[in-house]
């Protein structure tokens, strides 16, 4: 049952902090999570100690926890991870691709088209992943995609940010049109670029992002 509750916990807390629900920077009170999830300190203790090696949290014995500000040398560290990581997996996928994992990628751009004009952010950052992850599950590299998943909170906080823009959300979706149609077309060379400049666009986004949001970054972790 601790083993449950942790994990429940640990995933609840981590959706919150990743959407920004709980903002860089805010305390967490392992009482009031306690109570919100009726369970003991134990299992809440647990999943926060597993935040903390996400890098989502900061601990400070006998001071309290908080949700961690964006360190903004890590956002380019862990966009380069992704980049080198997904580029090879897309290497990879021209040895695997059948015509069914085309349909998929088609399939979550859709979602994301629909999530885009409903105005659910949420809905269209998580079929967003959801379309990146086939590279890694057509060839076998799912462990690889949820490796990216752990070590790029950084990251994946600012995409969240640079998300409250309809005019980022629509160059996402050509860009995502584009890629799906040079994989459709088995043109991997264009498919690397377009990628490239995708997963690189957050660099030039970042400076409003940051101005915006002031409060939520830090340039090192301490």
């Amino acid at each position: 049952m601790r083993i449950t509750s942790s994990e429940t916990i640990y995933d609840a807390l981590k959706d919150e902090i990743i959407f920004l629900r709980r903002k860089p920077g805010d305390e967490i009170s392992p009482q009031e999570v306690s109570e919100r999830f009726d369970v003991s300190r134990s299992p809440v203790r647990d999943a926060l100690m597993r935040l903390r090696s996400d890098a989502l949290v900061v601990m400070r014995p006998q001071r309290g926890c908080w949700v961690s500000r964006i360190d903004l040398g890590k956002v380019e560290d862990e966009r380069f991870f992704r980049l080198a990581l997904e580029k090879s997996a897309i290497e990879r996928f021209k040895d695997y691709m059948k015509l069914s994992d085309i349909t998929r990628i088609e399939y979550f751009i859709e979602l994301q088209k629909e999530a885009l004009e409903s105005g659910d952010t949420v809905g269209f950052y998580n079929a967003d992943d959801d379309m990146h992850a086939i590279f890694f599950e057509a060839t076998g590299l799912s462990r690889i995609w949820q490796l990216i998943l752990r070590e790029t909170s950084n990251h994946r906080r600012m995409r969240i940010l640079s998300m409250g823009s309809d005019e980022i959300l629509r160059t996402n979706l050509e860009q995502h049109q584009q890629l799906a149609k040079a994989l459709a077309e088995h043109d991997f060379g264009s498919a690397l670029s377009i990628e490239t400049e995708h997963l690189s666009k957050l660099r030039y986004e970042s400076k409003a992002i940051v101005e915006a949001h002031p409060e939520y970054f830090i340039y090192k972790e301490g």
